[in-house]
């Protein structure tokens, strides 16, 4: 819906923008009461139509210029269609229509505006169809959707059009806090925000004052809008620099490095050349027609992050015509005004039009033309040398997904082959009076043994026989592997290929290498579990889950059955009882309060066998919801210190949340404790964890044959199983304190 009201509204600026040309004429009235021109825009109307600063404007639309409300509210000339002109006694009418914009205003104020708007649709419809849902992504849309109106309207804010210039205000004050909107909104998805929300409150607010102060004219519109803007900018690059700070050595700050990219270069021309200038000594450097042009590095940059997966990892692809025509977009463009700046400046819009489209297809045609030929000369290109930089980066990526030994082999076969001019590859174990793998020249074979008989081999070690080689990957059980391969042609390998070659190789035989030793230790710990001193860790399992197990069903019989019970005779007493309506109601409203509170009990028991929403709550926010259902349990008072400001592993999240959780189901039905303290946090790069409580303590040197304390020893299990330490004192009649750390 909104994408649709966007669309409206789009085009119903655009038909504005084409009905009204911009004039560009300003006046002032002189002592005499004559209404003189004081200043020509260069894009302007009356630039090319010859009018000349000093001539006397005697009537607009035939009547008196003062009448004309742009010249009696703003001293400039717009929306007018004839104009009277008197210069050294000569008078002469001009006619404005919708033919009278020139090439400049069609590219500066109809074609630019409008492409923008396309480009923020187009990548806010993409933005929607993969993310529907998703709150951030609303919001940028929403912005990308303001921004492209925001700039079809500073085109009629510029001829004073009154609906144009009321909504480029509001959409320019608003829409730096809308983009610190959506920053608050994604990074607090990711749950690595560093801003409240109120900030972004804080400065809707303040531009929507702002707002209302360029309406009433008590200040300088123009100086209102550029002096918020700049506020606004500051603000969000100040913010964003903090963030870029704060996730220091997180994947996340490459977004924010982006976001600032992308703010910095789209606002930095309208910011040096325009505002600063304006604000500081009232005129500009450059243009603001030439300044916004900088606004498509905005949609640009959000697109370059989402293709790159730094911003919201969507699921999709770019077809190669895509890719090319979107690539052909920028040099066209330039390529295109450079001649209308420098060659032509007379041509009309439509010849710069196709003069565009015609470089923008000779673009995408020489795209295309470039991957072919990168393709079919590839191994005779020394450029290809980018080429093995990107494959060493792909196989290390690919070496990571594989499983064994064999799919570690078959993806550096894929590799070499697509790599490199090779006829025929294969890896074999080295033997003496080793065969060749496939059909070759036996002297050339010969003479490739002999050479790796004579030589050393080190892993990544390449040997040449004109068109056969042979690289050493390693030994893995005694028993050497190699790479044998047969060029095409006699030529050998350049030292770029060489390089390649040898480091694909070592890669690939790290990975095999530590392979082997995973598959060596799972055997040595299988082949463990099966001795006589394993006996106690079975125990310890059987011990453990029959516990759980006992647990559960006394929670089950002692809860949900006996309530099902009393609720079967309730029902079955009303079968046979002649009772009132209104009786028979109470009766039933009082069975569904007993039924809602059985599923209240049924959920706890469920919470406490897995608790939800871990993920997606934070451990910290789970740890809190534990203590207080503890407490509506328990008549014990807790005192705690839940803080934690890093961002944990599922698997110790969930350890932590079950340790406190033991410890807290101890302490009620064991320790006859009427205060606990319980502290969580980090320090020193380990997850700390302090449990004190009052209660009846424990006999250090009876807790080895207490089975009573088994969940205590399952928690030091855990920990250890962490690699942490566990350390607990206590005494009889004085409480029990235990103190945990894990590392990060």
């Amino acid at each position: 819906m909104v994408m649709i009201v966007a669309l409206m509204v789009a085009l119903y600026l655009t038909i504005l923008n084409v009905r009204h040309p911009l004039i560009g004429m300003e006046v002032v009235e002189n002592n005499n009461g004559d209404v003189i021109v004081n200043d020509i825009y260069e894009f302007g109307w009356a630039k090319k139509h010859g009018i000349h600063l000093h001539d006397q404007v005697l009537k607009v639309d035939g009547k008196p210029p003062l009448s004309h409300f742009t010249v009696r509210k703003y001293k400039t000339i717009e929306q007018v269609k004839t104009i009277t002109i008197q210069r050294e006694k000569q008078i002469q009418t001009l006619t404005v229509d919708d033919r009278s914009h020139g090439a400049k205003q069609w590219l500066y104020y109809i074609a630019l505006p409008l492409g923008f708007f396309l480009f923020t649709v187009s990548l806010s419809m993409f933005l929607l169809r993969l993310r529907l849902n998703d709150q951030s992504a609303t919001v940028l849309i929403y912005f990308l959707l303001l921004a492209g109106l925001c700039y079809i309207s500073a085109s009629l804010s510029a001829k004073y059009v009154p609906f144009g210039r009321y909504m480029f205000n509001a959409i320019f004050l608003q829409l730096p806090a809308v983009f610190l909107h959506f920053v608050y909104h994604y990074f607090e998805r990711e749950k690595k925000g560093w801003f409240t929300k109120k900030i972004v409150l804080s400065l809707y607010s303040f531009n929507f004052v702002a707002f209302v102060i360029s309406l009433s004219h008590l200040l300088s519109e123009a100086e209102v809008l550029l002096a918020t803007f700049l506020i606004n900018i500051g603000t969000i690059l100040a913010l964003l620099g903090k963030g870029w700070v704060y996730l220091k050595k997180d994947e996340q700050q490459h977004t924010v490095k982006g976001l600032l990219l992308s703010i910095g270069l789209s606002a930095a021309p309208f910011v040096l050349f325009y505002s600063l200038p304006v604000l500081i000594i009232g005129k500009w450097v450059l243009p603001a027609e030439l300044t916004v042009i900088s606004l498509f590095v905005l949609p640009s940059v959000f697109l370059y992050l989402i293709c790159t997966d730094r911003l919201f990892r969507l699921p999709f692809s770019i077809n190669r015509f895509v890719y090319h025509a979107f690539l052909s977009l920028l040099p066209a463009f330039f390529v295109t005004l450079l001649y209308a700046k420098f060659v032509n400046e007379a041509r009309r819009f439509a010849e710069l039009a196709l003069l565009f489209l015609l470089i923008y297809g000779i673009n995408i045609l020489a795209l295309y033309s470039k991957g072919y030929f990168d393709r079919t000369l590839r191994a005779k290109l020394y450029v290809q040398k980018d080429c093995y930089q990107e494959s060493i980066y792909r196989i290390g990526e690919t070496l990571k997904k594989q499983k064994n030994m064999r799919e570690v082999i078959q993806c550096l076969e894929k590799e070499v082959r697509e790599v490199l001019d090779i006829e025929n590859l294969a890896f074999v174990q080295a033997i003496r009076s080793m065969q060749a793998p496939f059909h070759c020249d036996e002297k050339e074979w010969t003479k490739l043994t002999k050479k790796m008989d004579r030589q050393p081999l080190s892993i990544g070690k390449l040997i040449e026989n004109k068109r056969l080689f042979a690289v050493f990957v390693g030994s893995f059980r005694q028993s050497p592997l190699l790479l044998i391969g047969k060029k095409k042609h006699p030529i050998p390998f350049r030292s770029e290929q060489k390089d390649w070659l040898s480091t694909i190789v070592y890669y690939g035989s790290v990975t095999m290498e530590n392979m082997v030793k995973v598959e060596d230790l799972i055997k040595e710990l299988n082949h463990v579990k099966q001795r006589r001193n394993s006996v106690w860790l079975t125990r310890l399992i059987f011990q453990w889950s029959e516990k759980e197990r006992r647990k559960l069903a006394i929670d089950l019989h002692d809860t949900i059955l006996q309530d099902l019970i009393v609720l079967k005779r309730k029902v079955e007493s009303l079968r046979f009882q002649n009772m009132r309506m209104e009786e028979m109601k109470k009766q039933l409203n009082y069975i569904e309060e007993e039924i809602v509170d059985m599923i209240d009990v049924t959920r706890e028991i469920c919470y406490e066998l897995r608790p939800p929403f871990l993920s997606q709550i934070g451990l910290e926010e789970a740890i809190v919801q534990l203590i207080q259902r503890f407490q509506l349990r328990a008549n014990i008072k807790i005192e705690w210190n839940v803080h934690l400001s890093a961002k944990l592993e599922e698997e110790r999240e969930l350890a932590i949340y079950r340790m406190i959780q033991e410890l807290l189901n101890n302490a009620m039905k064991h320790s006859q404790a009427s205060y606990i303290q319980l502290t969580l946090e980090v320090q020193n790069e380990e997850v700390q964890l302090h449990y004190v409580d009052n209660g009846i303590g424990i006999d250090m040197e009876k807790l080895n044959h207490c089975d009573g304390k088994l969940g205590l020893f399952g928690i030091k299990e855990r920990v250890q199983g962490l690699g942490g330490t566990f350390k607990m004192t206590s005494q009889l009649g004085k409480g029990l304190d235990i103190r945990i750390a894990i590392p990060l």
